[in-house]
């Protein structure tokens, strides 16, 4: 499971940034680009043309299409196909459907720099002013997402345009409102891609580890970089229905979440075919005034040994883009149902288990005794809290219908209760407050005590309360 990347500079400046799937902005979306109307001279672009060609031949990461490519985009300039472009941004726009002639590699583009507004500056002051540039346009994006709601029928929905790199804790955010649904449906309609690192934390959210999602091949080095589902910073939901809904504008970072969605089983795509572009691309500065997109590497997904490139992701029911979300609604509405009824089964069984479990233990006669009541009793709670049917307030309510009939039962759940729930100050809490009342002091201060070390390391707000109870047991 373990892997090695190398960091990939960015050409244009001396920021390091992360290698993207696709372009956050993407060359259908209008940008607005200092010298962007600039006019240019027949020497300006039978130079940018030569450049193309060098940086294609060194960096794409496919050497006999770059020559075709190359050759393509030399003939149409000796062609004159570019002769009527006076202006940068439509020149960018001819050399983009040009270089994609061979084999409409969709990643592979040209567009306007953007340039410092103050010509003459020292070059980190002008890659500074780009970074800026760069991270006011993700906040513009609201870091990609758009929208997040809880339907009717407690169907979760998240709507987001772009995997943009550091969101995990919007990720984390979004995720906690969903926690609690029974089916969950992601739209990626207007999703134009992003980090991979974004997507494979993601997907993550979903699948257990270990597991391989993507191997990412680049030319350059000859290397490659594996990405596996990790641990994340929420509540991973293993089983909760999934949907994910697609159209042709779905592309490359996008594309592979629903493709490893897909290729694992653990998600049903509704719409139209994707984009498909598979291919991560990094920028390379092409001249002071324009840059170029060059894919520098090719996806190999694990159960497939291939990727979406050319072909797109193909949702299992397809329909329209307007007509996928009442679609993906009914289905997510039956999902949701049957995973309810599903899950109430299940609730009762291990319920039963418990109660089982309780009605064969007597009162601990000893040391030995009490230790191994505790362990059999903590494998069941493990169980229901894995089961993500039972939380930590539910198992609290269970131990009370034992706190007068069977206290060391009670006192059973609630030490599981702890130990499951290490970072919550309330489990520790309302195991030492009964440990009082059932007269045992000296273990309920030790408790307590641990419910103020942790309320600490959290920074809970109910902090003093937590230290004036353990003050008082000290009393």
């Amino acid at each position: 499971m373990n892997h090695t990347s190398k960091p990939i500079q960015n050409k244009s400046f001396s920021f390091s940034r992360q290698l993207v799937f696709s372009l956050l902005l993407s060359f259908g979306i209008a940008l607005q680009v200092n010298g962007q109307q600039k006019k240019i001279t027949e020497k300006f672009k039978k130079e940018t043309v030569l450049k193309i060609d060098s940086l294609l031949q060194k960096n794409y990461i496919f050497p006999e299409k770059a020559k075709l490519i190359g050759a393509h985009l030399k003939g149409a300039y000796k062609d004159g196909k570019f002769k009527k472009y006076e202006l940068l941004d439509s020149f960018s726009t001819a050399l983009t459907k040009e270089v994609r002639f061979i084999n409409d590699d969709k990643h592979l583009g040209i567009k306007p720099r953007f340039v410092p507004t103050k010509e003459k500056t020292k070059s980190n002051q002008d890659s500074y002013e780009i970074y800026l540039h760069n991270l006011t346009d993700d906040r513009k994006l609201s870091n990609g997402f758009r929208e997040v709601k809880i339907i009717d029928g407690n169907i979760g929905y998240l709507n987001f345009n772009f995997f943009i790199h550091e969101t995990n804790q919007t990720i984390d955010s979004y995720l906690y409102l969903l926690e609690k649904t029974d089916a969950i449906i992601i739209d990626l309609r207007t999703n134009g891609g992003g980090s991979p690192k974004t997507v494979q934390y993601l997907c993550s959210y979903f699948l257990k580890a270990p597991l391989l999602l993507n191997t990412l091949y680049f030319r350059k080095d000859n290397y490659t970089e594996e990405f596996w589902v990790k641990e994340v910073n929420g509540k991973k939901r293993l089983d909760v229905p999934l949907f994910i809904i697609t159209s042709a504008k779905t592309f490359s970072g996008a594309e592979e979440f629903s493709y490893n969605m897909q290729t694992q089983k653990r998600a049903t795509l509704i719409g139209e075919t994707t984009g498909g572009g598979a291919n991560p691309a990094e920028s390379f500065e092409i001249n002071s005034l324009l840059e170029i997109f060059i894919p520098t590497g090719t996806g190999i997904n694990p159960v497939t040994k291939t990727n979406w490139e050319g072909i797109g992701v193909i949702p299992e029911y397809k329909t329209t883009k307007d007509m996928a979300y009442d679609k993906t609604l009914e289905l997510a509405t039956k999902a949701a149902e049957n995973y309810r009824s599903k899950n109430a089964a299940e609730s009762k069984k291990l319920y039963q288990e418990l109660q089982t479990s309780i009605d064969q233990q007597t009162k601990p006669l000893n040391e030995g005794d009490l230790a191994k009541m505790d362990q059999q009793l903590f494998q069941v709670i493990k169980k229901m809290t894995e089961s993500d049917l039972f939380n930590e307030g539910d198992i609290d309510v269970l131990s009370a219908d034992y706190t007068k009939t069977k206290p060391y039962i009670a006192e059973s759940i609630l030490k599981s209760n702890a130990e499951l729930h290490p970072k919550s100050p309330i489990a520790f809490l309302k195991y030492g407050d009964l440990l009082e009342q059932n007269g045992k002091k000296g273990d309920a201060t030790a408790v307590l005590k641990k419910a103020v070390e942790v309320a600490t390391e959290i920074k809970a707000p109910y902090l003093e309360g937590l230290k004036n109870r353990y003050e008082s047991i000290l009393k």
